[in-house]
C-alpha cells in the first residue's frame, strides 16, 4: 500500500482570464465554440480540454474539476460544446463525430498562442466518451486522458442492456432530461407553436416520472406518442433505443480498446458505469504490463453517476467520501491538476496508483494496482432462507410468483434515473417484505470480511413461463438489522446463452424455456468494495423484476415494447449439491 500525497489543494499562482465563444473550425468547416479559462499572465501553459453535450457552463462541472481554480494553478482549461449542442454548429449524433472532432480540437488547442502544445483531456460520463473517441484517433498533441464514470461497450457496461434486459429507466430518464429539452429548443426556432406544445408534454411527463407512474405503460412503444421530439431524434436511433429495437442490440464504445497514453480512471460503486470504468482500467493495466503504455491510475468512491458527495443514501460514509475532501482534504480538482502537472511534464505522478473507498470501513485504501482476491468465497442458498459455506446434501426448492402487473420497485443500487429513483446504498425493507422476493441471510460474522472486486451469482431455476427474468441482489445487514443494497444483476432467460460468463457477452440466438425445466443462469453482480464487520450479516435477494430500472419481462416471450399481454410466472429456485445456487465473493485479506 502506498502513502497519500501531502498536496491537498490546487495552488493559486495567477489571476484567471475567461474568454467565451472561442471558435474552432473542424475539418468539414463546422464551427465549435468553447469557453477558455487561462492564466492572465505572459507565457505558455499546458491545456486541459473537455468536450460536452450538456453545456459548457453547466454548474456541475465545477464540483468535479473547477476550471477557475485549475487555471489559477497554471493550466489553460477549455470547455467545448460538442457538435450540434448549445453554442456549437452542426448536428449532434452521439459519438459519431467525437473522434474526428476530438482530434481537430486537440490540435487546435495545442496551437493556441498561450499553449505549450501539450494537451490532456478530462471529464465524466459523455465527456469521457469524447476522450476515448479522440484518443483512438491519436492526435499528436494529446498526452493523457482522465475519463470519469465512463461507459463502455454495452455487452459489459450495462449502459443500454444488462444481462439481456433493457436499462429502461436510465435510457428514458437520460433522453427526457438530456435529449428532450435540446430537441424542443431546436423546434422553437422553426415552429414555436409546436415547441410550446412539446414543452407542455415534457412538463407532464416530468411530473409523471417524479411520481414513478410514467413507466407503467404497456406496450412501451406507446410512450413515443407522448414525447415525439425525443423519439424522433437521431439520438434515439444511435443509442439502439428506437422503440422497436430488440433488447439484445449492443452498442460499441471506443473505450473497449486500450490507448497508448497515461490514463486516470474515476468511478463510483453506485454508478451505472462502474464496471465499464473498471474494465477500462484493467484494459489499460494489461496494455501497460505489455510495455505499450504507462500504468493507469484509478479512483473509485461510494458515488453514483451524478452524486460525488458520498451522501444521499441510507448510509453515512463520512466526510472523506466527498469528492471535495477525499482522504487528506485533496479534492478532485487538485487530483486532476497534480496528475496532469506530472503527465504533461513527462514525469511520474506522485499519487497512489489505485485509491478505492471501502464501505463498511468508510475509509480509502491505496494500492499499486487493483487488489486481486485472496480467494473466492462461495455462499450457497438454502431452502430455509440461509446462506452457507457448503451446498446442502439434499435437494431443495424455494418458490415464488412473479406478476408483471406488480413488479418489485427499484430501491437504490447502481442506477441512473434522475428525478425518479434514487441510486446508492438504500435500505431494503420495502423490497424484502414482498412475497415475490426470496431472502437468504448468512450467520452473524465474528470477524471482519473484506470483499473487493467483481461478484457473480449462479442460479439454478425453473419457471412455468417460456421466458422470464431472474434478479439477484447482494446486501449488507448491519448489526441493528438494517439491510443495505450493495450490488445487483439480472439475466433475461431467453438470452442466457449470451451471458454464460459474467462480464462477457457471446453472440447467441435467443432460446425460450421449457416450462418446469431447471436451467443454470450466470448473473453478473458487478463490483464493490465493502468490509462486513463483526455483528453484521451477508444477505442475498432473489426475485424477477426491478422496475423501472429494467424493463419488465412479460413471461410470454414477447417484448414489452410490442405487447401488453402478460402472464404470471411461477418461479422455483433450486438448491443442494445437484443445483448449487450461490453467490461468489472476491475476498481480500
Amino acid at each position: 500500500m502506498t502513502h497519500l500525497p501531502s498536496k491537498a489543494t490546487t495552488p493559486v499562482k495567477h489571476d484567471v482570464l475567461i474568454e467565451n465563444d472561442v471558435e474552432a473550425t473542424m475539418r468539414d468547416g463546422v464551427v465549435l465554440r468553447s469557453t477558455v479559462y487561462r492564466p492572465n499572465a505572459r507565457g505558455r501553459f499546458p491545456v486541459l480540454l473537455t468536450r460536452t453535450p450538456y453545456g459548457r457552463d453547466l454548474s456541475v462541472n465545477s464540483g468535479y474539476l473547477n476550471p477557475t481554480t485549475v487555471a489559477a494553478g497554471g493550466f489553460v482549461v477549455i470547455m467545448q460544446d460538442v457538435r450540434g449542442r448549445f453554442g456549437s454548429d452542426g448536428e449532434f449524433v452521439p459519438s459519431e463525430n467525437e473522434g474526428p472532432d476530438g482530434y481537430d480540437t486537440v490540435q487546435w488547442a495545442a496551437e493556441l498562442p498561450y499553449s505549450t502544445g501539450a494537451v490532456g483531456m478530462w471529464g465524466r460520463s459523455y465527456f469521457a466518451e469524447t476522450q476515448w473517441r479522440a484518443a483512438q484517433e491519436k492526435p499528436p498533441a494529446l498526452r493523457g486522458i482522465a475519463p470519469g464514470i465512463s461507459a463502455g461497450g454495452n455487452a459489459r457496461s450495462g449502459g443500454l442492456v444488462r444481462g439481456g434486459a433493457v436499462e429502461f429507466g436510465a435510457r428514458l430518464g437520460w433522453g427526457h432530461l438530456s435529449a428532450g429539452p435540446a430537441e424542443i429548443a431546436k423546434l422553437s426556432r422553426t415552429d414555436p407553436a409546436l415547441a410550446e406544445r412539446e414543452w407542455e408534454s415534457w412538463a407532464r411527463i416530468d411530473r409523471a416520472m417524479s411520481e414513478n407512474t410514467y413507466f407503467d405503460a404497456l406496450p412501451l412503444r406507446g410512450l413515443a406518442d407522448d414525447a415525439p421530439a425525443f423519439f424522433a431524434s437521431p439520438i434515439v436511433e444511435s443509442l439502439g433505443f428506437a422503440i422497436d429495437h430488440p433488447s439484445r442490440d449492443l452498442w460499441d464504445s471506443a473505450s473497449d480498446r486500450a490507448v497508448d497514453l497515461p490514463t486516470l480512471h474515476i468511478g463510483g460503486w453506485y454508478d451505472i458505469f462502474v464496471n465499464s470504468t473498471l474494465d477500462q482500467y484493467f484494459g489499460q493495466l494489461a496494455h501497460s504490463d505489455s510495455g505499450a503504455a504507462p500504468a493507469p491510475y484509478l479512483i473509485v468512491g461510494p458515488w453514483s453517476h451524478t452524486n460525488f458527495s458520498g451522501l444521499g443514501g441510507s448510509v453515512v460514509f463520512g466526510s472523506s467520501a466527498n469528492q471535495a475532501v477525499l482522504d487528506s482534504g485533496q479534492d478532485l480538482s487538485a487530483v486532476h491538476a497534480q496528475w496532469y502537472a506530472a503527465v504533461l511534464g513527462d514525469e511520474e505522478p506522485d499519487l497512489p496508483r489505485v485509491r478505492i473507498f471501502v464501505m463498511g470501513e468508510n475509509r480509502w485504501r491505496t494500492y499499486d494496482r487493483f487488489p486481486a482476491p485472496t480467494h473466492i468465497a462461495d455462499l450457497f442458498l438454502a431452502p430455509g432462507g440461509s446462506l452457507a459455506a457448503e451446498a446442502a446434501q439434499t435437494d431443495g426448492r424455494v418458490d415464488y410468483d412473479y406478476d408483471p402487473a406488480d413488479p418489485v420497485p427499484t430501491v437504490g443500487g447502481a442506477t441512473m434515473m434522475p428525478g425518479t429513483c434514487a441510486p446508492g446504498a438504500l435500505e431494503q425493507s420495502r423490497v424484502e417484505s414482498r412475497d415475490d422476493v426470496l431472502v437468504f441471510t448468512g450467520e452473524v460474522l465474528t470477524e471482519p470480511l473484506t470483499v473487493i472486486g467483481r461478484l457473480s451469482a449462479t442460479l439454478f431455476a425453473s419457471s412455468s413461463a417460456v421466458d422470464t427474468d431472474f434478479v439477484v441482489r447482494l446486501c449488507r445487514v448491519t448489526a441493528d438489522g438494517t439491510s443495505i443494497t450493495l450490488t445487483d444483476g439480472i439475466v433475461r432467460a431467453r438470452y442466457r446463452d449470451s451471458y454464460r460468463t459474467p462480464g462477457a457477452y457471446t453472440s447467441a440466438e435467443p432460446s425460450l424455456l421449457g416450462p418446469g425445466e431447471v436451467y443454470e443462469y450466470a448473473i453478473d453482480l458487478w463490483s464493490t468494495a465493502v468490509t462486513f464487520q463483526p455483528g453484521e450479516r451477508i444477505r442475498v435477494q432473489v426475485t424477477s423484476s426491478n422496475h423501472p430500472r429494467w424493463d419488465r419481462n412479460l413471461n410470454t416471450g414477447e417484448s414489452a415494447y410490442e405487447s401488453d399481454e402478460f402472464v404470471v410466472a411461477h418461479q422455483s429456485v433450486h438448491t443442494g449439491v445437484r443445483h448449487p445456487s450461490r453467490v461468489s465473493l472476491p475476498v481480500v485479506r
